[in-house]
């Protein structure tokens, strides 16, 4: 569902959500799972990278990617 949401406001058209509010729903996100323990964190991270493997080209960089742009790296 994270990486759902995640990729939904990153590919989502200006004219369909407004790109503050992405950035907004992310960094609210983000911080929500800084509050993980390392264990869990490092849980998430493999998580997104086993299933960055489900998509290609520009999708599959941006999940490859979410950990640290999360913060969770």
């Amino acid at each position: 569902v994270i990486i759902d949401l995640a990729i939904f406001l990153e590919f989502t058209s200006e004219e369909l959500l407004n790109p503050d509010s992405a950035i907004e729903i992310m960094e609210q996100m983000a911080a929500e799972l800084q509050l993980l323990n390392d264990d869990e964190k490092q849980e998430v991270v493999m998580i997104f990278y086993d299933l960055s493997e489900n998509y290609t080209g520009d999708t599959y960089e941006y999940v490859k990617g979410l950990p640290e742009s999360l913060g969770l790296i």
